[in-house]
C-alpha cells in the first residue's frame, strides 16, 4: 500500500511530518507488541519504507482487512520522532501532534489544558474552519463528586458535563443547556475465568449467564437512559451486529438456569445456598473496579445470582490492581466492557494471543482464533460478515461474556458555546465552536 501524505504540516513541536515520522511512528508500535491495542496490524506487516517525504510505503504480508480501521485510532497516530527520543516512555505526558491545540498542562488527578495551536491549517473538509479552533483553551477537569460537577455546570465554572440519569431531565428543561446524546462503539459485559475451574465449564458459565437480568440492570442502574440491553458480542453499534443472533443468546430465565445447575451437580444446600458438586460451599469471586456504577451493577448481579441459589461475593479492586489480577487468573467472574468500532474486536478481547493482555476472561478457543484470521484476511465484505456472525454465535454457545450493555452518554452543553459538531457515535467536535459572549 502506498500513502500519499500531505505537505506543510508540522507538530506542535515545529518539526515536520513526514514520511520518516510515519515509519518511525509504525516500526515504534512494532517494537512495543502487544502493549499495543493495534500490535496485530504491525505484526502482519513485511516492509515500510519513506520512499520520498510525502510517500510511504507499507507491504502486508497478507490481506488484513482491519488496517484502515485500525490506522484511523488514537493508537495509531502519528508522533514527532523528536519527541519521543527527548522524552522516552514519558511521551504520553509530553504529547505532541499535528492537531489543533497542543499539551499545555497536565496535573494528575486535577486537569488537562490544551491551547489552540495557532500554526493549525490543515482541518478535515467536515468543518468549515479549515484553520486554527476558534476557542483558544480546553481544560479537562476532573472533579470527583457528582454534586460538585454539576455545582460547577451551574455557576458556569464548566462548559460542559455528562449527566447521570437522575440529572438529565433537569438539564434537557433548563434553557442555558443543551443536551447532546452519543453512543459508545462496545459494551459492558460480565466475563468468566475460562481458564480457572469450575469457569473452564461452558456449560457452568451458560448456566450461570441464564440468571442475568440485563433488563433490571439497565432500568435500575441508569433508569433507561445511559444504556440499551445488548444480546451479542458485538454492541448493535458496530458494523457486524445481527439481531438474527438474538435466536443463539443466553436469556435471562432463572428456571433454567436453576435446572442446568442442578446439572451440574450444584445443589442447593440447607440455607438455599448451592454447593460445589464435592459438597463444598461454593462463594464464586466477581471482580469489579471501585466505580460506583459498577457498584450498583455488581450488587444487582449479586441479588440475581442469590435467586438460582448462588452465593456471589464481590471484590471491588482500583483499576490498576484489577488490571494486573485478571491476568493471573485470580478471579472467577469479572465485570469489565470494551470500546472498539470494528468486529475485529475478538482479536484484541477473546483471542489466544491477548490472555496476558486484554483478554481478561482467559479464553481461549481454536475454532475461534480461525475465525478471527479468516476475518482479518477476508476482503469481500460481505463473506466477511457471515465469518463474525459465526464467532458471535460461536461465543455465545461458549460464554465467556455475557453481554450486558451498551452504555449512551448525555452531555449537557452551555448554550454559549456555538456550533459544536458531532460525530458519527454523537462525540462532540470543538474545532468549529466558539463562545457567545
Amino acid at each position: 500500500m502506498t500513502f500519499k501524505l500531505r505537505s506543510g504540516i508540522t507538530f506542535t513541536d515545529g518539526t515536520p511530518f513526514n514520511a520518516d515520522a510515519v515509519k518511525f511512528t509504525f516500526e515504534r508500535l512494532q517494537r512495543v507488541g502487544a502493549k499495543s491495542p493495534i500490535f496485530e496490524t504491525f505484526k502482519n506487516v513485511a516492509s515500510m519504507e519513506a520512499k520520498d517525504a510525502t510517500t510511504f510505503v507499507m507491504n502486508m504480508k497478507e490481506p488484513y482487512a482491519p488496517i484502515f480501521h485500525d490506522l484511523q485510532t488514537a493508537y495509531a497516530g502519528i508522533l514527532s520522532p523528536t519527541a519521543v527520543k527527548a522524552a522516552n516512555d514519558n511521551i504520553g505526558r509530553a504529547a505532541v501532534g499535528t492537531g489543533p491545540y497542543k499539551l499545555k498542562d497536565f496535573q494528575t488527578g486535577q486537569q488537562i489544558t490544551l491551547e489552540r495551536n495557532s500554526d493549525y491549517k490543515w482541518a478535515p473538509a467536515l468543518f468549515a474552519n479549515r484553520g486554527a479552533p476558534y476557542i483558544e483553551e480546553l481544560r479537562y477537569r476532573v472533579i470527583a463528586e457528582p454534586a460538585t460537577q454539576l455545582a460547577a455546570l451551574d455557576a458556569g465554572e464548566a462548559d460542559a458535563l455528562g449527566l447521570r440519569a437522575q440529572d438529565i431531565a433537569k438539564y434537557a428543561s433548563d434553557a442555558r443547556f443543551k443536551v447532546f446524546d452519543s453512543f459508545t462503539f462496545g459494551l459492558t459485559y460480565l466475563g468468566f475465568d475460562a481458564k480457572r475451574p469450575p469457569f473452564d465449564n461452558p456449560k457452568l458459565r451458560a448456566a450461570l449467564a441464564k440468571a442475568v437480568n440485563k433488563d433490571e440492570i439497565v432500568q435500575v442502574v441508569f433508569e433507561s437512559k445511559l444504556a440499551k440491553a445488548q444480546c451479542c458480542p458485538i454492541a448493535e453499534s458496530i458494523q457486524g451486529y445481527d439481531p438474527k443472533l438474538k435466536d443463539f443468546e443466553q436469556k435471562y430465565d432463572p428456571a433454567k438456569a436453576k435446572t442446568e445447575l442442578d446439572g451440574l451437580g450444584y445443589k442447593p444446600g440447607a440455607d438455599g445456598m448451592r454447593t460445589s458438586p464435592d459438597g463444598k460451599p461454593w462463594r464464586p469471586v466477581l471482580y469489579t473496579t471501585t466505580s460506583d456504577t459498577h457498584g450498583k451493577i455488581s450488587t444487582l448481579l449479586q441479588a440475581q445470582f442469590k435467586t438460582v441459589g448462588v452465593d456471589l461475593q464481590i471484590k471491588q479492586l482500583e483499576s490498576g490492581a484489577l488490571l494486573a489480577a485478571t491476568p493471573k487468573a485470580e478471579h472467577d467472574l469479572y465485570l469489565n466492557g470494551y470500546s472498539w468500532n470494528e468486529p475485529d474486536m475478538f482479536s484484541l478481547f477473546l483471542s489466544c494471543d491477548r490472555i496476558t493482555s486484554s483478554n481478561r476472561v482467559l479464553y481461549c478457543n481454536q475454532q475461534l482464533e480461525d475465525l478471527i484470521r479468516k476475518g482479518r484476511t477476508e476482503l469481500d465484505q460481505a463473506k466477511r460478515m457471515q465469518i463474525y456472525f459465526d464467532a458471535q454465535k460461536l461465543v455465545m454457545q461458549e460464554s465467556p461474556w455475557q453481554p450486558l450493555y451498551m452504555p449512551v452518554s448525555k452531555t449537557a452543553v452551555n448554550v454559549k458555546i456555538q456550533d459544536l459538531r458531532q460525530g458519527q457515535a454523537g462525540g462532540l467536535y470543538w474545532h468549529d465552536a466558539w463562545v457567545k459572549r
